[in-house]
């Protein structure tokens, strides 16, 4: 028996299969570890500091799924929803539910989508009072400041009504407020001061530290509870809800008047909204869109880190990172149950 030693030519064309093979494997994988290749994101993130870290991480997330993120487009929240509605933002990770439901342009539900919330009740919000004249003054509630004296005393402007420094045009907290204030029939007895958020606070900021009394509006996740804590400098009063139906009673609120509390507002659950069109070509960024969840004690750090630090957005970036570093195998189940939806 003759044996004869393969040729070139009967060795060639295997290898060459064997390579061509390997290579769309290759490619497949590629592919598969990031679905979103060649496609164009364009996100819009609040204007308040606690939605930048929360913003930075689905743009980091998505990222990893090979979308071409752009720099997130800054837009107060009824030009926000408007945007995504249209087309002009293919999502929003800060709307805050049930806060800005009355923000959503007509037919909103039928061209985008609302998510499960990424940080479910983490939007506390409500009113607080200095210490010291809860005490003095023997404040509860909103409702005190129908007094006289009560209203003299945190009178800063002079004309006869107590002073709330409140939110600006244009955020839901502003609607809230004027809402409260005219369904209650408090515009006698309250001047909604509604300047610039961070103008506000400053003011009230001042007058607390100069030992003068001080109503302002705050919430978290927020840098602005740690500079006025809670149960130290300042406490939380009771406040009617919007509605008569909608009081929001909690329990436990650290550094509360009462315990149970009656915030006025009720906890906003902090939701992704997303067009539909940009969903259904983008089962993986949907995906995600499902899966994320951030923790509130995270998102007020780094608020409060770009507070006292003076961080610029693009500064708050490699915090996200490391957090997403900290985070991976979590992290990672979340990017897996996206790339499986794009399959």
């Amino acid at each position: 028996m003759t044996f004869h030693s393969p040729t070139a030519t009967t060795i060639k064309w295997p290898l060459l299969a064997v390579a061509a093979a390997w290579a769309l494997t290759a490619a497949d994988n590629a592919a598969a570890d990031r679905p979103g290749e060649g496609v164009t994101v364009q996100p819009a993130v609040a204007s308040w500091t606690s939605a930048v870290p929360v913003s930075w991480v689905f743009v980091e997330l998505l990222e990893e799924l090979g979308y071409d993120v752009q720099t997130p487009i800054s837009l107060s929240n009824p030009v926000a929803y408007l945007a995504v509605s249209e087309g002009d933002a293919d999502y929003w990770p800060n709307g805050w539910f049930p806060l800005h439901e009355p923000q959503l342009p007509d037919g909103f539900h039928d061209v985008a989508t609302l998510f499960d919330p990424h940080c479910p009740a983490c939007g506390i919000q409500g009113y607080l009072v200095n210490t010291a004249a809860i005490e003095e003054y023997e404040i509860t509630g909103i409702d005190d400041f129908t007094r006289d004296e009560v209203k003299a005393a945190f009178d800063a402007t002079g004309d006869g009504r107590a002073d709330l420094f409140g939110c600006p045009p244009g955020w839901g907290c502003h609607e809230g407020i004027n809402a409260m204030l005219d369904n209650f029939e408090l515009r006698d007895h309250i001047n909604h001061v509604d300047a610039g958020y961070a103008a506000n606070f400053a003011e009230a900021l001042s007058r607390i530290q100069s030992g003068e009394p001080a109503l302002y509006y705050t919430w978290g996740p927020s840098a602005w509870l740690l500079s006025l804590v809670p149960g130290e400098e300042v406490m939380w009063i009771n406040a009617p809800g919007i509605l008569d139906d909608e009081a929001e009673r909690a329990e436990g609120v650290k550094g509360a008047v009462t315990d149970p509390i009656e915030m006025g507002f009720v906890a906003a659950d902090i939701r992704v909204a997303a067009n539909n069109a940009f969903l259904d070509d983008n089962p993986a960024a949907a995906e995600l869109f499902r899966q994320v969840r951030l923790p509130l004690e995270w998102i007020s750090e780094v608020d409060s880190a770009m507070d006292e630090q003076d961080l610029t957005d693009a500064e708050v970036r490699p915090l996200v990172a490391e957090w997403i570093a900290e985070n991976r195998d979590t992290v990672d189940e979340w990017l897996e149950a996206a790339r499986n939806a794009a399959e």
